[in-house]
């Protein structure tokens, strides 16, 4: 029986142990302004984030929440971040908004077709001067 009563004293002190690591926590309810995107606090993956509310359990401290995205097409890139002190046994609502920013695939896709235009269009002027100058030899 003393046996049994020192295995739960050590399993008690132990528990208490651990949560004093941890330290005390708080809750976050957070949102972003696009579907499917990455939720990462302190630079480490967390969950995945959305539209719709989540809710999170955290250290009560500073943290930094990022949020990343890539578009469905890979041309956009979507960014966003706060900086949020999380109070101990309460929660905190927030919304990320984000910003996008034009990937090197899309940047690439445009002068592509920058380039095209302007060949279609010296083609177009090169017809016209052809047209033009075969009339006037015809009407000589």
């Amino acid at each position: 029986m003393a046996s049994k009563c020192k295995y739960a004293a050590v399993i008690t002190v132990s528990l208490l142990l651990l949560s004093a690591c941890f330290g005390p926590t708080g809750k976050v309810r957070i949102k972003t302004d696009i579907e499917k995107a990455q939720l990462l606090i302190d630079g480490e993956k967390a969950s995945s984030i959305g539209k719709d509310f989540i809710e999170l359990e955290v250290t009560a401290e500073l943290h930094l929440f990022e949020v990343k995205a890539l578009s469905e097409d890979e041309e956009w890139r979507y960014y966003g971040s706060e900086e949020l002190l999380i109070p101990e046994n309460a929660t905190l609502e927030k919304h990320i908004y984000t910003q996008s920013k034009a990937t090197e695939k899309r940047q690439r896709r445009l002068a592509l077709e920058a380039k095209r235009r302007e060949a279609d269009n010296l083609a177009d002027k090169v017809k016209r001067e052809f047209l033009r100058r075969q009339a006037q030899e015809g009407g000589k």
